[in-house]
């Protein structure tokens, strides 16, 4: 019996010691998607960030693959992950470190994508259902929360963005490149560019999205298009 017990014991002991990582080991989170990025070539990356507290504001692209990591886009992970010096002779593009997933810590939907969408503008300001002033369409916006973009129509002239910040509650959009036309009617084009940059949150809720300044004052309303 009790050579049986040292046996088992021993056993143990070895088991242990094989499953010890032997590499660096660190907590990475991954973005809920991967984006377009150019290595070697062209091709998709994670986004990574490397901590025990997210910080969204700070993703760097990854361009190397995660042994073990099975990817559902739109969901952001926490996980532990193994880093290694690879062995033996390593081709001049490759990476000299091998990644391993040796656990994963949590995996949330991503609230933010929900904003990916076109919508339409039913009111901003005191203005409702605002249309173009030389066309009489109605004014639109497409919001790509994995590019981290934003396109719209502003009345007259039209804008392209940044989204500097989208954590599915709190929003920051950067000044957009706008074109330069003037047009008789500038009133509702100027509300519309001011509430985008005073924007510190928004809502989703029964179709509408609605983006509200630092003291949740409602400054833009509007509704999907699909």
């Amino acid at each position: 019996m009790k050579s049986i017990l040292i046996i088992s014991f021993l056993g143990m002991t070895l088991l242990s010691c094989q499953s010890k990582p032997e590499g660096l080991v660190e907590t990475w989170w991954i973005n809920s998607s991967r984006v377009d990025c150019v290595g070697v070539g062209p091709q998709t990356c994670f986004q990574i960030y490397r901590g025990e507290n997210l910080d969204s504001k700070n993703w760097e692209l990854f361009y190397d693959q995660i042994e073990g990591f099975d990817f559902e886009p739109g969901n952001i992970y926490k996980i532990k992950v193994e880093i290694m010096d690879k062995v033996g002779e390593i081709p001049a593009d490759a990476s000299s470190k091998s990644y391993k997933m040796l656990e994963v810590l949590s995996m949330e939907p991503d609230r933010s994508l929900l904003l990916t969408n076109i919508w339409k503008i039913i009111q901003v300001g005191e203005i409702e259902n605002p249309v173009g002033s030389l066309d009489g369409n109605e004014l639109t916006f497409e919001f790509n929360a994995s590019e981290g973009t934003y396109f719209g129509n502003l009345g007259c002239n039209t804008t392209r963005g940044k989204i500097l910040l989208n954590d599915g509650e709190k929003l920051n959009l950067g000044p957009g490149a706008t074109t330069m036309m003037a047009c008789p009617d500038m009133e509702t084009e100027k509300q519309i560019g001011k509430a985008l940059i005073d924007t510190k949150s928004y809502q989703i809720q029964e179709n509408e999205l609605i983006f509200f300044d630092a003291d949740g004052i409602e400054l833009i309303r509007f509704r999907a298009v699909d």
